[in-house]
């Protein structure tokens, strides 16, 4: 099933969820309702329990981040920006593995997508970078979350500068997880995709939580912790939609 918008694309199918952006003829710069449609995506995602978002877009580019230019009337500045925050957590939060695959620019919101998706693959012309800084913005949000995936040096080199990284450099500081030949990168994330697909889906969703919940200190004590999750869901069956641990968070 799909359902079409003018902005966003969402897509099921099998164990996938496919979030595509849709205005190529403004290179993908979200507005406020793309960005409430890209988050009915990713909440249709976890609605679901798919195993697979895949996030992507029609066109040249990615997404060139949000419109700068955009002033709606009737909403609030603090309510537009915080829609940043609340698909920032979805994303962040999909209990299966998210995949990204970009071509040409992915700039600002753009190359956030990117980073905070547990796969990113890449053409190797694309080009990321935090650009906010050129537009006369402080990206605060990006400064919060950026430094744990990519470190502190790193992240004060792109916000501050807000240059742009050719993808063999995004691929080096870890902007994104794989780059490959732009005539191959839709067969190549199709073949990601696959594999993925044909893994064991339990398996997939307990390693998500898991390195979640460790990356966000949830976890006293990983390694007892480790043996007697795969314990359990080993006991269980292999159940396809693994038991979380109620005390620890996702996300």
């Amino acid at each position: 099933m799909t359902t079409t918008s003018a902005l966003v694309r969402v897509g099921h199918e099998g164990p996938v969820t496919t979030v595509t952006f849709a205005a190529p003829d403004r290179a993908n710069a979200l507005t406020f309702a793309a960005m409430q449609q890209f988050i009915a995506g990713l909440r249709a995602a976890h609605q679901q329990k798919s195993l697979l978002l895949v996030i992507r877009a029609e066109g040249e580019d990615f997404c060139v981040g949000r419109d700068q230019k955009e002033r709606v009337p009737g909403v609030t500045r603090a309510r537009s920006l915080g829609l940043i925050l609340e698909a920032n957590e979805l994303l962040r939060g999909f209990p299966g593995i998210s995949v990204s695959v970009i071509r040409g620019r992915a700039l600002g919101f753009g190359s956030g997508v990117a980073v905070q998706s547990d796969l990113s693959i890449a053409a190797d012309t694309a080009t990321l970078g935090f650009d906010e800084i050129r537009h006369g913005l402080a990206p605060l949000v990006v400064a919060e979350y950026l430094p744990g995936l990519v470190g502190h040096r790193a992240t004060a080199d792109l916000i501050y500068t807000g240059r742009l990284l050719p993808a063999d450099e995004a691929l080096r500081i870890g902007l994104v997880s794989r780059v490959v030949p732009e005539a191959v990168l839709d067969d190549e994330a199709q073949r990601l995709c696959d594999g993925l697909a044909a893994s064991e889906h339990g398996a997939l969703r307990l390693m998500k939580s898991y390195s979640a919940r460790l990356r966000a200190g949830a976890i006293d004590e990983p390694q007892a912790a480790a043996i007697a999750e795969l314990d359990a869901w080993l006991t269980d069956g292999r159940p396809e939609h693994p038991d979380i641990p109620v005390h620890a968070p996702v996300g």
